[in-house]
């Protein structure tokens, strides 16, 4: 059996994957079968689904994905069994496949004996009675032959005719011979290997139980230095103890071990990321920083208000300048807020700020505040890009105020949130981190070992509760000052 997939919309379409794999995973992982673009495709998950044979079926399962996978139209709830011209849709707004099964051909058939020669019955001049009638092959019937016309003193007709006959069938026996000792050896062959496969499959499964136990082992070793990071470790840990006891349950199939397999390559991953976090200085980052974030409050001339994030970077005798989001100053319409404010971490006086400058195609914008004496500012933006698996801390307002006393900023002051994470992706115009923590407000800095800005936040990935967050490189920051000069 063959499954094959017709790409019918996303980057790929017009693309026909034809595969025989027993069990296909579905995403925009490197390792998958049928793969999706990892930069243009983002409604598919990294791993978003699968599709396993089972028997002479594929069975088609959503294995946790972001956006979800729908079937002709309906979300996948289950294990779904695949039809020819069944519509599989990966995310709301992802790409479309179409799903066909692909039999295998028929086997070639055996040969078969010649059919017996037709006979018909006859009596040869001069035959004694007993030997009258005798069978005779019908003539230009497959496998004819001529017989011998008796002389006095030679055998009987039945006799030559028997040992004709014996002469013809010889090499049919022959053959038939062969194909029995050929399928001797098949079955013992067939046996063999599924004793082979079986001990295979087994080895494997000890395998990936030592390969958990080193994981959890991993795990135990780290400690958190924030309660988010704790609880991500924990996390961890219980999900790993989790897939041992799948693995230890299996029946060691081929597609089980494979998902099992899968899922194990997701789990050291997170792991590598929880490493790096666990090894990153957040206190020492939030000391030399988190002064120099405020929270923004916006009043549009409708009257809504909202909150986000800034963080200031210049300071003079008369203030400074601050970058923050662009969507956080203009609304849907491009219409600017009425009224500005901004409060410093720690602090409980809200100071005016003017919009002075916003990226055109950067989601930025710069702040100008006005203070005696100046204000704090960040240790500085990085000169180099975040690279992927570093580990990040974000400063920011991430609830704005609605926090336990919240509404008591004026008595108490603000206080910012340290949240620690890792880059998964970067694009020229993108940053994508696995945050371990709640949802970063837009405009939050997000820096890098060193305390240095490398981008700010913008949004998250909807359905993620926070755990996959975007971010503007700190290179648009660069350009939007250079501009305003």
């Amino acid at each position: 059996m063959k499954a094959q997939f017709t790409i019918q919309s996303g980057s790929r379409a017009g693309q026909i994957d034809v595969l025989s794999q027993p069990f296909i995973l579905v995403g925009r992982h490197p390792q998958c079968e049928l793969r999706f673009d990892a930069d243009q495709d983002l409604d598919v998950s990294a791993r978003h689904a699968s599709v396993t044979l089972a028997g002479k079926l594929y069975v088609l399962r959503d294995l946790g994905s972001t956006n979800g996978t729908m079937v002709n139209g309906q979300r996948l709830t289950g294990d779904h069994v695949l039809a020819s011209q069944d519509i599989i849709q990966f995310g709301t707004s992802g790409p479309r496949v179409e799903f066909a099964s692909i039999p295998d051909p028929p086997p070639s058939a055996l040969p078969v004996s010649p059919t017996p020669p037709v006979m018909e019955t006859s009596a040869f001049p001069g035959a004694s009675p007993a030997h009258q009638q005798i069978l005779i092959p019908k003539s230009g019937s497959p496998g004819s032959f001529k017989l011998p016309h008796p002389t006095p003193g030679s055998a009987g007709a039945t006799t030559r005719i028997k040992i004709a006959v014996q002469e013809q069938t010889k090499k049919h026996r022959t053959v038939q011979y062969v194909l029995f000792a050929m399928l001797l050896v098949v079955t013992g062959a067939y046996f063999w290997s599924n004793s082979l496969n079986a001990r295979r499959l087994a080895a494997q499964r000890e395998l990936l139980l030592g390969q958990v136990d080193s994981l959890v082992a991993q795990i135990g070793t780290l400690s958190g230095t924030t309660q988010a990071l704790q609880g991500a470790l924990d996390s961890a840990k219980t999900e790993a103890q989790r897939l041992k006891q799948r693995i230890s349950a299996s029946g060691a199939t081929g597609p089980e071990i494979a998902q099992l397999k899968a899922q194990l390559t997701a789990a050291t991953q997170q792991q590598r990321n929880l490493a790096q976090v666990a090894t990153l200085d957040g206190a020492a980052i939030a000391a030399a920083n988190r002064d120099a974030v405020a929270i923004v409050f916006v009043q549009f001339p409708d009257g809504r208000s909202f909150t986000g994030t800034a963080f200031a970077i210049q300071s003079d005798a008369n203030g400074g300048l601050l970058v923050t989001n662009r969507h956080v100053v203009v609304d849907s319409v491009g219409h600017l807020p009425e009224k500005v404010g901004v409060v410093f971490n720690g602090s409980n006086q809200n100071f005016k700020a003017d919009v002075v400058a916003m990226g055109h195609e950067t989601d930025v914008a710069l702040l100008k505040t006005s203070v005696h004496r100046g204000i704090p500012v960040v240790k500085g933006i990085a000169t180099s890009r975040a690279e992927v698996g570093e580990p990040v801390a974000v400063i920011g307002f991430p609830l704005g105020l609605d926090l336990q006393k919240g509404a008591d900023w004026r008595q108490l002051g603000v206080a910012a949130t340290l949240t620690l994470g890792t880059v998964s992706r970067t694009l020229p115009d993108l940053i994508q981190l696995d945050s371990y923590g709640a949802q970063g407000s837009s405009g939050s800095p997000i820096f890098n070992r060193a305390g240095m800005v490398v981008g700010l936040i913008y949004g998250g990935e909807k359905g993620s509760n926070g755990r996959i967050v975007y971010g503007v490189p700190a290179g648009a920051i660069k350009e939007l000052l250079l501009r305003r000069e």
